[in-house]
């Protein structure tokens, strides 16, 4: 079968209505790449903190202390994740359950997300995922090193963040799924012609997409 554009992608291959998590949840994490998720996570993190402000909503503080920071980074948030992934090493997975750690908290604490809270609590979020889901690790003093904050700040952030997930830091896998969805849907134009291009890919979903007909019947 020929895959003449990306309206082939959105319209045959997935759609809202498919049950993506069962049937190309395996291709999917093939086709999402660490540049897909991150600036996805940025793009969702930089609405919300967004429609906060306009929303005059003033950022969460008090017991949420440790996330808070008076002096912003110089990098954008964008960038700012790409420097965890860089020196952390970290795993596709290990990102995007750490971005559920913070939308659990949003959702479950009314945490009230802003720009001088969320550098902070994001990279504690990938600490604490990487430590949950990942066989290497560092010690606190070199993810320290890399968000630019103190060993006692981490330790009280990871902490925090630690209780305010009420201990529940292992995640099912379907609610994983669901985020690679939503990251596939939200791909521009210029990633899905990279993928429409990707033979290996393609051969992978329309063998799945042929299985699953073929079941149809």
């Amino acid at each position: 079968m020929e895959y003449k554009n990306e309206n082939y992608v959105k319209n045959n291959i997935i759609n809202e209505n498919d049950n993506i998590s069962n049937n190309f949840i395996e291709s999917l994490e093939k086709i999402i790449n660490k540049d897909d998720i991150v600036n996805f996570i940025s793009s969702e993190f930089d609405s919300i903190i967004h429609n906060n402000k306009l929303m005059k909503k003033k950022q969460s503080r008090g017991i949420n202390e440790p996330f808070y920071n008076k002096n912003i980074p110089a990098l954008s948030l964008n960038k700012y994740l790409i420097r965890i992934i860089k020196y952390t090493e970290c795993e596709n997975n290990t990102l995007i359950v750490a971005y559920l750690y913070i939308i659990k908290l949003i959702q479950k604490e009314n945490f009230v997300l802003g720009i001088n809270n969320v550098y902070r609590l994001l990279l504690g979020a990938v600490v604490l995922a990487k430590k949950v889901l990942e066989d290497i690790k560092f010690d606190n003093s070199y993810y320290c090193d890399i968000g630019g904050i103190s060993n006692n700040d981490l330790n009280l952030i990871e902490y925090n963040l630690f209780i305010r997930l009420n201990f529940n830091v292992n995640l099912k896998k379907e609610n994983v799924d669901k985020i690679y969805e939503q990251i596939y849907k939200t791909l521009p134009k210029s990633r899905l012609n990279e993928i429409i291009n990707n033979k290996y890919i393609y051969s992978n979903i329309n063998n799945k997409s042929v299985k699953n007909e073929d079941n149809k019947k």
